[in-house]
This record gives structure tokens, C-alpha cells and sequence, in this order.
């Protein structure tokens, strides 16, 4: 990842997965990751879904991390029934 897109994804990350189990229930865990995190997860190919809650302005200026979804932060709690709940969410 080039040194300028790591300089604009913030300190901190939020991984979010969540696994449904049983019927119903879902079970969820939320962590703070380190960009350095991101970037290990980025180069192994690891499977993951990338969330950037910037706004437009913000994307416009800095750019964005390949793959990643563009849902800005007041758009999250409308968005949240379109993604995957299956798979392990990184937001930054």
C-alpha cells in the first residue's frame, strides 16, 4: 500500500464481525486494530470487507484504499442491512 494512503486511514480501525450461530442469535466483537494491522491484512489476501465512513469531501481529497466501500458515517445505520453480517468488516 503506498506510504501516502497509509498517512490517511486513521490511527485507529474498528473490526466488526459477526457470525450468526444457531437460528437467530448473532454473536459480534468489536475491536480496535492498528493501520499497520490493516496493512498485513491488505497484503495477505486475507478476506475481509474494507468500510470508508469519510465523507465525499474527504475522499475527493485524500483518496481511498483499493476495494474499499464508500458508506459515509451518517449513511452507516440506513446502510447496515446491506452488508454482509458473514464476513469480518474493517471500518476507517
Amino acid at each position: 500500500m503506498p506510504r501516502r494512503m497509509m498517512g490517511m486511514v486513521v490511527a485507529v480501525l474498528f473490526v466488526f464481525a459477526g457470525i450468526a450461530s444457531g437460528q437467530a442469535a448473532q454473536q459480534t466483537d468489536t475491536e480496535r486494530i492498528a493501520v499497520q494491522a490493516l496493512k498485513d491484512k491488505l497484503e495477505s489476501g486475507e478476506t475481509f470487507i474494507l468500510i470508508d465512513v469519510r465523507e465525499d469531501y474527504e475522499i475527493e481529497e485524500h483518496g481511498a484504499l483499493k476495494g474499499a466501500i464508500h458508506i459515509p458515517m451518517g449513511d452507516l445505520d440506513a446502510r447496515m442491512a446491506d452488508i454482509p453480517k458473514d464476513i469480518e468488516l474493517v471500518f476507517y
